[in-house]
C-alpha cells in the first residue's frame, strides 16, 4: 500500500502577518513584543491577526496578558438568553470592559458536556468572568490554567474564588419585614430553592425574617421544589395545578425572583384569586416587567448593571495583582414598593 507523504503545515512567521496586513515586519515585531512605536489600534489588529493565523499556538512563550486585552465570559446558554436579569449584568460587564479597552469573548457552558474554552487553555485571554451557576468540578478545571477568574451571581462552598454577589438574605429578610408591617402573618415562599445559590440564600433570609418576627415557617404555605422549569417556560398552567393541590393558601408569598412572582400571579389570576386583594406577592430582582404587569410588582431591587461593572473592576485588580486575597463582594439591595401587596 502506497503511503502518502506527510504534509507539514508551514510555520507562521512575522513576515506572514506583515504581508497579510500590508505592514512592515518591524511594526509586527513591535506589537508582538509589546513595545511602543505603533498605535494601539494597529497593535490590536496585529495581535488579532496573529491569533487567527495560529502564531501564538506555535510560539507559546509569549505572555498572554501582555498581548490580549480580552476577557472570556462563561455562561450557560439559558442564562445568556435571560433578557430580564443576566442581559443587564452582561451589559454592565461590556460597558465597563470597554472603558478599559478590553474585549468580551462569550463562551457557553454545557453542564452535561463541559469543556474549558480554547482561549482559556491557550491563555489567550487576560481573565475569566463566570456568570451564573457552574459545577465545582468544572470551576476547578478552569482554575487549573491559572487565568484570573471571578464568579458573578454565584459562589462555591468548596473552591476559593473571587465573587460578586447580591445581598440575597438581606433582601428576603426585608421582604418579610415589609409584609409583617402590612399585617401579614401567614406568609409562604415560592421558588425552587435548590436551583441556584441565590435562591437558597433568599430562602434562608426568608426563614430568618420569619424567626425575627416571631412567626413560624409553615411548610404548607411554601412551594420549594420542581417549579423553576415551569417558571422558565412561563407555564403558569402547571403552577395552577400545584397551587390547587395546597390545603391552605397564605395571605402573602415571597418569591425567589420576579419571573417566579409573575408566573405565580398569572396562575392565581387564572384560578380567580386576585393579587393583592386575596394574596399579596413580593418578587426579587426588579426586572423591567415589574412596572409593566398589573398590578405592578413590589420587589427587591438588584443593581444588575453595577454588578457587571464591579465584576470587571475586581477581575482587573486580580490581573494586575494576582497575589491579593480572595474577596466576596455583596451588592446592596433595596425594597421597591408598588401595588402587589395590600395592608390587612
Amino acid at each position: 500500500m502506497l503511503e502518502l507523504p506527510t504534509i507539514r503545515r508551514k510555520k507562521v512567521t512575522m513576515k506572514d502577518i506583515a504581508e497579510k496586513l500590508n505592514l512592515s515586519i518591524n511594526a509586527v515585531s513591535l506589537a508582538l513584543n509589546n513595545k511602543g512605536g505603533i498605535s494601539e489600534e494597529t497593535r490590536k489588529i496585529i495581535l488579532k491577526t496573529a491569533n487567527e493565523l495560529g502564531y501564538f499556538d506555535e510560539n507559546p512563550n509569549f505572555t498572554p496578558k501582555s498581548h490580549f486585552k480580552s476577557i472570556c465570559l462563561l455562561i450557560e446558554e439559558r442564562n445568556f438568553r435571560d433578557t430580564s436579569f443576566y442581559t443587564k449584568v452582561i451589559l454592565g460587564i461590556e460597558n465597563q470592559a470597554k472603558r478599559y479597552d478590553y474585549d468580551i469573548v462569550v463562551s457557553f457552558i454545557n453542564p452535561g458536556n463541559f469543556e474549558v474554552p480554547v482561549n482559556v487553555k491557550g491563555k489567550r485571554v487576560s481573565g475569566v468572568l463566570i456568570v451564573g451557576t457552574i459545577k465545582d468540578e468544572h470551576l476547578m478545571e478552569i482554575l487549573e490554567y491559572g487565568v484570573p477568574t471571578v464568579l458573578v451571581d454565584h459562589a462555591s462552598f468548596t473552591v476559593s474564588t473571587d465573587a460578586i454577589l447580591t445581598q440575597n438574605m438581606v433582601g428576603a429578610y426585608r421582604a418579610v419585614q415589609y409584609l409583617v408591617k402590612k399585617g401579614h402573618k401567614q406568609i409562604g415562599f415560592f421558588g425552587e430553592i435548590d436551583f441556584s445559590l441565590s435562591f437558597k440564600e433568599r430562602w434562608l433570609g426568608f426563614n430568618e425574617g420569619m424567626r425575627s418576627a416571631g412567626l413560624k415557617v409553615d411548610q404548607e404555605y411554601c412551594i420549594l421544589e420542581k417549579v423553576e422549569r415551569y417558571v422558565l417556560a412561563r407555564n403558569y398552567e402547571r403552577v395552577m395545578e400545584i397551587i390547587s393541590g395546597l390545603k391552605r393558601l397564605p395571605t402573602a408569598w415571597v418569591c425567589s425572583n420576579d419571573n417566579a412572582a409573575i408566573t405565580l400571579c398569572n396562575a392565581l389570576s387564572a384560578l380567580g384569586i386576585k393579587v393583592p386583594d386575596d394574596i399579596s406577592i413580593i418578587g426579587f430582582d426588579d426586572i423591567d416587567l415589574c412596572n409593566i404587569m398589573r398590578p405592578r410588582l413590589t420587589t427587591i431591587r438588584v443593581n444588575k448593571e453595577l454588578m457587571g461593572a464591579q465584576a470587571v473592576d475586581r477581575l482587573l485588580q486580580l490581573i494586575q495583582q494576582p497575589e491579593i486575597h480572595r474577596k466576596h463582594i455583596s451588592m446592596e439591595v433595596s425594597l421597591i414598593e408598588r401595588e402587589s401587596v395590600r395592608e390587612i
